[in-house]
Formats: structure tokens, C-alpha cells, sequence
């Protein structure tokens, strides 16, 4: 009689997702980019100083701004993927070498999504924070400075427009408010992207009567101040989807990146434990 000797095989569980390798991963490199971010913002602060003359330009700061933000976000995923197929669970059984490093890249994408919307979760939790303070000091006034703090952008060219062509020339007395009257306006027209003529010679008369020149130099002055503002709000916009389409593209290179570093780290885990 031959003896028999049953050997139990290690269950399988290679095709399952090792969620605690993707969490760690994820929190890491969560972790990592908020303290980077908060070392970056600091420096950007401590370059400026109100009592000097030589600042950067806005352009410097924007560029210097844009690469730190690349470098952080791009280096952030690059070790939290490590992470995660460096520690992930080794797959059991005959695994060939393309299916583990499918396996640990699909690890690595994982991690860049919880990690994005992790990164979400925290933007959206601070701003609401934010605003519920500002909201709870301020109380009305906050619904106030948030109604003209879109004008803001119109009120250097009101004062332009507004200003009385002669030296001698001095403002009617009066109580009500007309550069906030012309601003509401302009600023409406601007975000239809058209303005009415019966709005332009509306303008055009508060121009006229405020600044006391004459109808046609008003009206000159209404469409140069407009075409201001439409140039600034296009400027905006344009900066709005510049930006848009960075985070966009960091995104998608981010995940590139974490794909590999997975890769790599389980590449290194499986070389460790056959050694």
C-alpha cells in the first residue's frame, strides 16, 4: 500500500487588490504633498516684502509657482506608488512576470485615484471651513464684500473714467454713488459679453455729467473702459483654463508616474524575497 502525502497549495488570493498597500500609498503621498505644498507657499510669502522695492514679478511667482507645484505633485505620486507595490501582498502560484507588473501598476493607479479624491476631500473641507468662518464673523457684511469684490477689477478704470478733465474742475456734491452704479453696468455687460447701446449712453451721461465734459469725449471714455474690462475678463479666462488644463495634464503625468514606481517597487520586492 503506497502512502499518500496531500500537500494543502497557499490560497491563491494574487488577483484580489491589496487595499492596505493602496491606502498607505495614498496617505503617504497625500501627506507628503500637503507638507511640501505648505513649505512652498511659505517661501512664496517670505519672498515678498511689503517694504521693499524689489520683489518678483507676478510672472516670476507664477512660473516659480507652476514648477514647484509639477515637481511636488509629480514626486508625491512617484513614492506613494513605490510604496504600494513595494508592500503589497507578492502574487502566490506561477505568476508570469508581465501579469505581477500589471498587477502592481493597476496597484499604483489605485493609489493616484484615492488619492486624488482624498486630496479633494480636504480642499473642499477646508474651503467650506473657511467660509463658514468668515461667514460667522462677518456676518452680513461678508454678503456685502463678496457683492463688491467683483468690481474690484472695473474700480481703477471707474476712477480713470470719472476723472474731471481739468485741475479746476471740481465733483458735484451728492449722495448717491455713481461709479458703483456704472460698475454694476460694466460688470453685467462684460459677463453677457455685450452691453446695450441704451446701457452706453446711460454710462455715457453719468460719464458726462459726473466728470463734467462733454457727450462725446463721455461716450469715448464708456467704450475705452469697456473694451478694458472685456480685454481683463478674457485675460481671466484664459488664465482659468491655463490652469485648468495644467492640473489636467500634471493629473494624467501623475498617474504615468505611479504606474511606474509601482512597477519598480514590486519588482524590488520580488528580487528581495527570491534572494
Amino acid at each position: 500500500m503506497n502512502d499518500t502525502t496531500v500537500v494543502a497549495l497557499p490560497n491563491d488570493r494574487s488577483t484580489n487588490f491589496d487595499w492596505g498597500a493602496i491606502i498607505g500609498g495614498a496617505l503617504i503621498a497625500s501627506a507628503l504633498s500637503f507638507v511640501l505644498f505648505s513649505f512652498g507657499s511659505a517661501a512664496g510669502v517670505a519672498s515678498v516684502s511689503p517694504y521693499s522695492w524689489n520683489n518678483p514679478s507676478a510672472s516670476t511667482l507664477s512660473i516659480v509657482g507652476a514648477a514647484w507645484f509639477s515637481v511636488v505633485m509629480i514626486g508625491s505620486f512617484l513614492i506613494g506608488g513605490y510604496f504600494t507595490g513595494r508592500y503589497r501582498r507578492p502574487a502566490g502560484g506561477s505568476v508570469s512576470i508581465d501579469e505581477r507588473k500589471s498587477r502592481d501598476g493597476a496597484h499604483g493607479l489605485l493609489m493616484w485615484a484615492l488619492s486624488l479624491l482624498l486630496g479633494l476631500g480636504m480642499a473642499y473641507c477646508v474651503a467650506s471651513l473657511t467660509v463658514r468662518n468668515v461667514a460667522t464673523a462677518a456676518g452680513g457684511a461678508a454678503a456685502n464684500a463678496a457683492q463688491t469684490s467683483s468690481y474690484d477689477a472695473v474700480t481703477p478704470l471707474l476712477d480713470r473714467m470719472l476723472r474731471p478733465s481739468s485741475i479746476d474742475a471740481q465733483a458735484p456734491a451728492g449722495n448717491q454713488n455713481p461709479q458703483a452704479e456704472v460698475a454694476r453696468v460694466i460688470s453685467t455687460s462684460t459677463l453677457r459679453g455685450e452691453i446695450s447701446n441704451q446701457d452706453r449712453d446711460y454710462v455715457s451721461s453719468i460719464v458726462a455729467r459726473e466728470a463734467r465734459i462733454p457727450p462725446d469725449e463721455a461716450r469715448k471714455r464708456v467704450d475705452a473702459t469697456i473694451e478694458n474690462a472685456k480685454e481683463a475678463a478674457n485675460k481671466a479666462r484664459k488664465v482659468a483654463a491655463g490652469i485648468a488644463f495644467l492640473i489636467g495634464a500634471l493629473s494624467i503625468i501623475a498617474a504615468a508616474a505611479a504606474y511606474w514606481a509601482a512597477v519598480a517597487g514590486g519588482r524590488e520586492r520580488e528580487e528581495n524575497i527570491w534572494r
